[in-house]
């Protein structure tokens, strides 16, 4: 008998896994829920998982692509055949050919997208076996792809965005660097008498030796200090600091909150939009949104609903979100418009990223800018100043 390895939230909503033994999928499916706990996902034990990632773009076109297969009449598996030929990506290419086996052995189309959760989302996979069950699976198919398309267009606004400020930063390191190590040793010969010298000036010239003479525990400082905030990346401490530490700075405290929030309301209204279960669709939605903090708010909202209560008010309590979207929330769900809301919330919420993001850079370079000149001077002044007084004292 196989074991298949699951997650699954229990009544109270935390999320569990473990393993469970059962003949077939279906089978380990009524198995978690004699137990009383709602399947998030479910895979065999023994099956090879895919690894790596695969880019926003190429799992949209795979996407985009399998819908407009469908709806001109294709049958599924000939058009997951097709996919996994012609994608040029080879982990989706692999994870293509397994789920068109899966779907061969007559396993849904959901089911064998959840045994590769490392490249299709339990949000997707939730959307696609609401396509399956309701008979419109080319019009999800499509949605994902447009969700996914638009997260990678404004990854690549991002990314551009902080392109310039990044080489700007290290060009500007960079001339520290060759100024501290090459410039600076040059004036140390007219800078015999270091008692006389001002204050500034032994900084510089204690800056420049300690970087020459003790440059590689330097770097091996640093590179063991990156490994280990690698090695330890997901250790509870590290995580609370990567979440809660970017908030409290006032320009970027908000653009987080806003993408967060954005993409924790795309992912609940999408799923509501797909006939998705308000208790199912919070559940599958907690994890989207990719933050501490407003995960353990839905948590707290979906055990209130649970309850037959609202979900606003734990959202409320967390802090977390602003009070127009709350202001929203409250009012959709007063008159049954959930869905369609959370879409234009998102919208909302992803313009303003994109306008707090172009005001941000716009501060940033002015900033690195007088950052920069600012060391410039500061080492030229350190160096001119004790010429210009031994000038002086000499005249």
């Amino acid at each position: 008998m196989p074991d298949f390895v699951y997650v699954a939230r229990n009544t109270s909503g935390q999320k569990q896994e473990g393993v469970v033994s059962a003949p077939d999928h279906s089978a380990a499916l009524s198995e978690l829920g004699d137990r009383g706990l709602v399947p998030i996902q479910v895979r065999e034990r023994t099956r090879r998982r895919s690894r790596g990632r695969v880019g926003t773009a190429a799992l949209a076109r795979f996407y985009r692509q399998l819908a407009d297969l469908l709806r001109s009449g294709v049958p599924m598996l000939r058009a997951l055949r097709l996919l996994a030929k012609q994608s040029s990506n080879p982990r989706l290419a692999a994870a293509a050919e397994d789920v068109t086996q899966k779907v061969t052995e007559g396993a849904g189309l959901a089911e064998s997208f959840a045994r590769h959760d490392q490249i299709f989302t339990d949000v997707q996979c939730a959307m696609v076996r609401a396509g399956e069950q309701g008979n419109f699976l080319e019009d999800v198919l499509e949605r994902i792809a447009d969700n996914l398309e638009h997260a990678s267009r404004l990854r690549s606004q991002v990314v551009g965005a902080l392109v310039y400020p990044i080489i700007l930063l290290l060009v500007g390191l960079g001339v520290v660097v060759v100024a501290l190590t090459v410039l600076v040793p040059k004036f140390e010969g007219f800078l015999a008498n270091g008692d006389a010298l001002p204050g500034s000036t032994k900084l510089l010239l204690a800056t420049s030796a300690l970087l020459r003479a003790d440059w590689p525990l330097i770097v091996v400082v640093l590179i063991g200090f990156i490994a280990t905030v690698f090695v330890f990346r997901h250790h509870p401490v590290l995580r609370r600091v990567r979440t809660d530490w970017p908030l409290r700075i006032p320009l970027a405290s908000g653009v987080i909150r806003a993408a967060v929030t954005a993409r924790f309301a795309r992912a609940f209204g999408t799923l509501l939009d797909n006939g998705i279960g308000l208790p199912q669709a919070l559940a599958v939605s907690r994890d989207a949104a990719g933050h501490q903090h407003l995960s353990v708010a839905v948590g707290e909202a979906l055990d209130r609903v649970k309850e037959g209560g609202s979900l606003v008010p734990p959202l409320a309590d967390s802090g977390f979100l602003d009070p127009d979207t709350l202001e929203i929330l409250t009012v959709a769900e007063e008159s049954n418009t959930l869905a369609p809301a959370l879409g234009r919330l998102a919208v909302g919420l992803e313009r303003r990223v994109e306008d707090r993001l172009t005001l941000l850079m716009r501060l940033v370079e002015p900033i690195l800018l007088l950052a920069m000149g600012g060391v410039v001077f500061f080492i030229f002044l350190s160096l001119v100043l004790p010429m210009l007084k031994m000038n002086s004292t000499v005249t």
